[in-house]
């Protein structure tokens, strides 16, 4: 375990230097960053064999005629901070053990993973989905990415994501192109994963299923503006918290959503 913490903390740390670009040339640190993968899938066979296979699938498509392939530099930099998190979760869960969560009520039943600049669609799905829709309160839902929340340097994160998402019932990942260029949206995916409460994947328009990489492999992944998966979706939060089912009125809240994909 020593060993794949070290390699995922030099990983990142070469992470941290490159920046890519359409027409990007592998140079000096991204064969670095090969280097240091190359020790690492082997470490990864037995306990995580599907990332490790994600990664030799990237190193394959990493070059393309001399220059960084954005795809597999992306599924790489999203493994390895998957990865990162979750030995980071471990380690965090292991001293955080003796530590209660103060009451019931401060706990979210709903964990919702954004980005901030998706905020005008994240609220229509609050409002009419979840609240007015199917009938959930505010205070069941956590719906703030950490980039809102105005956390800076220094603070413990880890201890942030514990206390937010550890206990929730359910966490929802609402995937866009800026969910996708955010590095704090993707280590907060990362902890989503790593607790694995009931993760739900949703895409919001500006994103298909080509362009979500090897997400849609690992967790099913659906359009968020979709009537039949709405529908599932109330039909199961309905189901596990024994709610009503608001008939005519889930029906218009439904539709006055979808049609926001309009305007």
């Amino acid at each position: 375990m020593n060993d794949i913490k070290n390699i995922l903390n030099s990983c990142m740390s070469i992470l941290k230097t490159i920046r890519i670009g359409y027409t990007s040339p592998i140079g000096p640190r991204t064969r670095s960053l090969v280097f240091e993968i190359n020790r690492l899938i082997p470490l990864l066979e037995e306990e995580e064999p599907y990332i490790a296979n994600i990664l030799k699938g990237a190193l394959m498509n990493l070059s393309s005629n001399g220059y960084i392939n954005a795809y597999a530099f992306g599924d790489i930099r999203t493994a390895i901070n998957i990865l990162h998190n979750k030995c980071n979760n471990e380690q965090s869960n292991n001293s955080l053990k003796d530590i209660k969560i103060s009451t019931q009520k401060s706990q979210k039943k709903i964990f919702i993973s954004h980005s901030s600049k998706d905020k005008n669609i994240v609220e229509k799905f609050v409002d009419h989905i979840l609240m007015l829709g199917i009938g959930l309160s505010a205070e069941d839902i956590f719906c703030t990415s950490i980039e809102d929340m105005a956390i800076k340097n220094g603070e413990d994160i880890r201890n942030h994501i514990h206390t937010n998402i550890q206990n929730v019932d359910f966490s929802i990942l609402l995937i866009s192109q800026h969910y996708k260029n955010s590095e704090i949206c993707i280590n907060e995916m990362g902890a989503v994963w790593a607790y694995n409460n009931n993760v739900r994947l949703y895409l919001l328009p500006d994103v298909d299923f080509n362009e979500i990489g090897w997400l849609c492999d690992t967790k099913k992944a659906d359009n968020l503006f979709d009537s039949i998966v709405l529908d599932t979706l109330k039909m199961e939060l309905l189901t596990f918290y024994s709610l009503k089912d608001k008939g005519v009125t889930w029906s218009r809240q439904r539709e006055i959503f979808l049609n926001c994909q309009e305007k």
